[in-house]
């Protein structure tokens, strides 16, 4: 079943850090397996990252294989330690379609 991810950033990760997690990443030119659909912006101060998921499986192996190390070059390992946990918001999609 598909699955919504909300991250919710904390304060002082914003535009920037994502910009530049995301080129090191390069999920434009080569989308991650089973990601149906990317967004992200601020929302009431904070920065967030809505991604739709054909599995949670497909999310957790995003993470791992790609985010992470991305985070790691780009913002440093001892400075992702130091840095507060996303809130993450997860919930099961009813229905989607793509025009």
């Amino acid at each position: 079943m598909a699955v919504g991810i909300i991250n919710r950033f904390p304060e002082g990760v914003g535009a920037d850090q994502y910009d530049a997690i995301s080129g090191e990443m390069g999920i434009e030119n080569e989308p991650p397996e089973g990601m149906i659909f990317h967004s992200a912006g601020e929302l009431e101060g904070r920065f967030q990252v809505f991604n739709v998921w054909e599995t949670p499986e497909h999310a957790e192996r995003f993470v791992t294989d790609r985010l992470r190390p991305a985070q790691v070059e780009v913002i440093g390992e001892e400075r992702l330690a130091e840095l507060p946990d996303a809130e993450i918001v997860q919930v099961e999609i009813h229905n989607y379609f793509i025009p």
